[in-house]
């Protein structure tokens, strides 16, 4: 995998850590193509009771960070996501293997295989994959 420059536009994504809450923003934000702090404050609000202001800090802490971009053009502040949810996911866990281990070992995706259920097609899909890598 290439790497990427650390600039403004296109941050360093291995660099970046998402805390649980600034994860539980960022899924909403992926999942519901939610763009205003509002609304991801109604949709986080049931589950953890927390306040507009901490919603609209994590939002703010997500841009600076370069995961967010922030529209302030009108009164309303809108957001969107500058990083896709699988490329984030796949930067931080390559960050947390090679942190760990160096680099990934075929024995890291027996174990993620085996923890979680793939569907049929999923496993297909993993195997025509790994036939292209050979």
């Amino acid at each position: 995998m290439a790497r990427r420059s650390n600039t403004k536009e296109t941050p360093a994504l291995a660099d970046i850590g998402l805390g649980e809450l600034e994860a539980a923003v960022m899924k909403i934000i992926w999942e519901k193509n939610i763009n205003t702090v509002k609304d991801v404050f109604i949709e986080l609000y049931p589950k953890k009771r927390l306040a507009y202001t901490t919603i609209m800090t994590v939002m703010r802490r997500l841009a600076e960070k370069g995961v967010l971009e922030q529209d302030r053009t009108a009164k309303t502040y809108y957001y969107k996501a500058k990083v896709g949810q699988e490329e984030m996911a796949e930067s931080m866990i390559n960050s947390v293997v090679n942190k760990v281990l160096g680099n990934v070992s075929a024995d890291v995706v027996i174990g993620i295989i085996k923890k979680y259920n793939f569907t049929l097609d999923e496993l297909t899909m993993l195997e025509q994959k790994l036939a292209g890598a050979k």
